[in-house]
């Protein structure tokens, strides 16, 4: 009479290896599972906390893009970008944009394309280019008052001009922010509505506008990081007014 052989079913051959296979598996799993927890780390912090920013053209020259005495006409500076400072969590919104921040953003209407500019004219307040400089008109100021900008070079000091004579006071609404290049003679800003010249039809256009929204700006522009030479905390200017 034969030995009965044993039945061995599917289920038994998938325990069979993992018994032997069972440290090889539980360090794919190990290695898996860390790298779902990197990537997810990577994705709240570069969406919500900090991300690397590499500016482009000569707009904020010489704050940044300034390299080796030029102004650098493509890609110069790699930055580090504050997202946290404008955040909305759920309707608390942890701050806002401040005179003299330098902020990335979206024109309003390209979301594919980034800018990078500094905050001039805050929310309620009209921004007057006149004779080669800014006035702020607020409550504090109804007269106006000369903004003093020691950022601006020699070649940018009292020469901020309006791109066309009918566009020299900007009333910026109470959900809007005025910005411009630091390097006012070659800055594509909120003066010609993000745009290369006034008569391409950015102000124009169905939705053109020289102001930007919140939900527009991407973070406040922090630390540069490259190249090594620039290294620095950007820090906003002290204001007077």
């Amino acid at each position: 009479m034969s030995e009965q052989q044993p039945h061995v079913t599917n289920s038994d051959i998938v325990k069979e290896f993992f018994k032997k296979h069972k440290s090889t598996a539980l360090f794919a799993l190990d290695i898996l599972l860390n790298l779902v927890i990197i990537a997810a780390m990577v994705f709240i912090i570069r969406s919500f906390l900090i991300s690397p920013f590499q500016v482009y053209g000569p707009s904020m020259c010489d704050t940044l893009n300034n390299i080796d005495n030029s102004c650098q006409h493509g890609y110069g500076e790699y930055i580090i970008v504050n997202k946290l400072g404008y955040q909305n969590f759920f309707g608390w919104q942890v701050g806002t944009p401040q005179r003299g921040d330098i902020v990335v953003f979206h024109p309003p209407m390209n979301k594919e394309e980034f800018f990078i500019k500094r905050v001039i004219g805050l929310p309620g307040e009209t921004v007057e280019l006149k004779d080669g400089y800014v006035y702020i008109h607020n409550s504090a100021h109804p007269e106006g008052y000369k903004l003093d900008e020691p950022y601006l070079n020699s070649t940018n000091s009292g020469n901020t001009h309006p791109f066309t004579d009918n566009m020299t006071i900007f009333e910026v609404p109470s959900d809007g922010y005025f910005v411009m290049g630091d390097n006012r003679t070659q800055s594509s800003d909120a003066r010609t509505c993000f745009k290369e010249s006034i008569t391409s039809g950015g102000c124009d256009q169905p939705g053109g506008t020289p102001y930007i929204k919140i939900s527009n700006i991407e973070g406040k522009a922090w630390i540069v990081l490259w190249p090594l030479s620039k290294i620095e905390v950007l820090n906003n200017p002290s204001y007077s007014i």
